[in-house]
């Protein structure tokens, strides 16, 4: 039976990400998703997850971060929420990617290729929670990024 949804909450540890990657790798394989797709949502996955991690807690210790993998038609969701700082990532300006690498600013490439890899993004505060919402048609055509 294909699960429509899935929910996983992790540490704020990049180890973690081996288990949310397992898990969407599983949804992944119930839902037919393949391909360039698949590559390019375990790589948003990843962005998303390592800068939550790394920049989201102000306070040390160890913070719950949901990620919700669920498909609604042929749109693949993918959910994260956490009670970090408030951050949108969605307002971080397009990288410089005229510059020679020496001469660019740190930060903001990963950002702006899930954008680009994904049909929709959506941030909204509530609370004292961030959610982040990404969503990508099946059947649209993966980017080459």
């Amino acid at each position: 039976m294909k699960h429509t949804e899935v929910k996983v909450t992790v540490k704020n540890r990049i180890e973690d990400l081996l288990r949310v990657n397992a898990l969407f790798e599983s949804f992944a394989t119930q839902h037919d998703i393949s391909g360039r797709l698949r590559y390019h949502l375990l790589v948003s996955i990843e962005e998303i997850l390592t800068n939550i991690i790394k920049y989201g807690f102000d306070e040390e210790g160890v913070h719950p971060i949901h990620i919700t993998f669920r498909r609604v038609e042929d749109q693949i969701e993918m959910e994260f929420e956490d009670r970090g700082r408030e951050f949108n990532p969605l307002e971080i300006g397009e990288p410089d990617l005229d510059s020679p690498i020496e001469d660019r600013q740190l930060g903001g490439l990963g950002i702006h290729l899930v954008k680009k890899m994904v049909d929709e993004a959506k941030y909204r505060r509530e609370g004292d929670r961030n959610i982040l919402l990404l969503r990508k048609d099946k059947n649209s055509p993966a980017p080459a990024a």
